[in-house]
Parts: C-alpha cells; sequence; structure tokens
C-alpha cells in the first residue's frame, strides 16, 4: 500500500515529534524538520508508510547519531512480556481451543506500538492484553489458517514489536518451533520494531533468522535482503505480524501464502478493511483473495 493521502496528518505529526526530540537547539530541529518535509515530497509517490518512515529515521540516526533511540524502551517492553509470558501460556494451555487463545493473546500483543501510537503507555500494556482475550476473531480465517499451519512443511514469521515478539512464542510452539519456523526481524533499529539484536532477550535464540537488511518497520520489496524476500516467497506459509506488514505486503501479488495478524490501529487501515479500530485481525493478501475468488 502506498502512503494514503489521510497518511499525511500522521506522518507531519511523527516528523514534527522527530525534529523536536533530536536537539534543544531550534535551529536544528528546523534543519531536520525541512529534511524530513524534503523526504516527504520525494517519496510522496513511490512509497509504502514503511518505507516512508526509514527515510525519516535515516535522516535522525545520522544527524543524531543515536542509532537506536528505542533502545530502552524495547528493553523494558521485552522485561514486561517476559513477566507475563507464564500468565498467558497458562491461558493457552486451559482453553478448549489453544490456536485461538494464541492467537487472541498474540494479535493482543501488537498493542505495544510506539509508531502507530506514540503516546501509548507501557504500562497500559498488561490490562490492553488481557482485554484482547475475550475479543472475537474471523471464525473463517481462524479455520483456514488452522488448515495451513498443518499442512505447512516450512513456515516463515515476520515479528513486529520487541515485547509482542516475546508472546508471540504462545504461536510459534503450536507452528512447529525451531525445527519448523524460521523468523524475519528487521535489520536496522527503527522505533520499538525488533531487529536481530534482541532475540536472545526475548526467548527466540535458538530460531533460524532472517533479517531484511533494511530500517523499514515492515518490509520494503525494493531494500530487502534477496534472502529474505526468497524466504518470503518459498515458505509453505508466511505470517506476519503487525500493521506495518500489513501496509508493506497486503497488495502484493505472489504471496497467496501469507496471513496478517494484526490490530486495527489508524482510520486508513480501518477504512480499507472495513473494521473496527482496535479489532483483532487475521487476513490475507489480495493475492490469496483473488485466488480464491478465481476457484
Amino acid at each position: 500500500m502506498l502512503v494514503q493521502f489521510d497518511c499525511y496528518k500522521c506522518i507531519f505529526n511523527q516528523i514534527v515529534e522527530m525534529a523536536k526530540s533530536s536537539s534543544e537547539d531550534d535551529r536544528v530541529r528546523r534543519r531536520m524538520l525541512r529534511d524530513f518535509i524534503g523526504q516527504v515530497v520525494a517519496h510522496a509517490d513511490d512509497s509504502t508508510p514503511p518505507e516512508m518512515a526509514s527515510h525519516f529515521y535515516d535522516i535522525y540516526c545520522r544527524e543524531t547519531g543515536i542509532e537506536d533511540p528505542f533502545a530502552q524502551i524495547k528493553e523494558k517492553s521485552t522485561q514486561l512480556a517476559r513477566q507475563l509470558y507464564d500468565e498467558f501460556a497458562g491461558l493457552v494451555k486451559q482453553a478448549d481451543d489453544p490456536l485461538a487463545m494464541a492467537l487472541r493473546i498474540v494479535i493482543g500483543g501488537n498493542v505495544i506500538d510506539f509508531g502507530a501510537n506514540p503516546d501509548f503507555q507501557l504500562s497500559q500494556a498488561a490490562d490492553a492484553i488481557r482485554q484482547t482475550i475475550d475479543l472475537p476473531v474471523d471464525e473463517t480465517m481462524l479455520e483456514l489458517l488452522r488448515a495451513k499451519a498443518a499442512a505447512a512443511g516450512t513456515v516463515f514469521y515476520i515479528l513486529d514489536n520487541c515485547g509482542e515478539a516475546v508472546l508471540d512464542r504462545l504461536l510459534l510452539e503450536y507452528l512447529g518451533g525451531p525445527d519448523k519456523v524460521t523468523l524475519g526481524v528487521r535489520g536496522k533499529p527503527i522505533l520499538n520494531d525488533i531487529t536481530p539484536a534482541e532475540l536472545a532477550a526475548s526467548d527466540l535464540a535458538d530460531y533460524r533468522v532472517i533479517d531484511t537488511g533494511d530500517r523499514a518497520p515492515g518490509v520494503s520489496l525494493r531494500h530487502s535482503r534477496p534472502e529474505f524476500l526468497q524466504k518470503l516467497y518459498a515458505s509453505d506459509l508466511v505470517i506476519a505480524k503487525g500493521q506495518g506488514n500489513f501496509e508493506s505486503l497486503g497488495d502484493v501479488p505472489g504471496l497467496e501464502n501469507l496471513f496478517f495478524l494484526f490490530r486495527v490501529k489508524c482510520p486508513v487501515i480501518a477504512a480499507q478493511t472495513r473494521a473496527e479500530p482496535g479489532s483483532l485481525q487475521i487476513r490475507r493478501g489480495k493475492a490469496a483473495e483473488t485466488l480464491e475468488e478465481s476457484m
């Protein structure tokens, strides 16, 4: 999905806050803002929202010398999720349908997002995830994913945010664990998205991993490593967590084995999916929908 006109309100709010945090010197802030706006103009017609964000963060990291501005937030998010893990693992174990419960929790964990919601407070995370346990999911999509998971020999699981990734273990174990699953992560720090550096702290060090080699908080088909894209297209089942991955890949052809798991976090995605803000989504890309309609 290319940047939509209604995305610009969020984009401009984001770049103003980034410029503000870059320096105490108002002259530096203004120069940063001009650079950010230049990227908006340059890439207005050819970028997905995650690709646009990567342009801003390349400038921010270069100019400030701060490679990972969310490092402390990522560490705290991971610590919190590890504290919550046993509680949620117990709910999955006791559930009549462990897959349905695991899906609700791992999609619920997608609330830990400082990109879509810069005002998010980590102290809200535990209750926000608990509240998802009783939220509905699309039963048809649930059963389709169940069947695809049972038949898949290879699974590529594209992670999203730190903290959330700890809870993803509940679904990763159902999918076959390290013997069957390869993880996909961001190649460079951006927002609170997970990179290879945070996998061990998230108890995911036993998994094979391929990073995008890129900073986008999603998957850029133009800038991701060839190894990442080959795994994306060749796996029997691909699961992509988070709205950024949906924005990147939701309308890409040739990805019939791809499922998206995310919470709806903005009006643009709510309108596109015809779903309520905050709802739990199990979605397939347009490529799969077109294939199914033709059968």
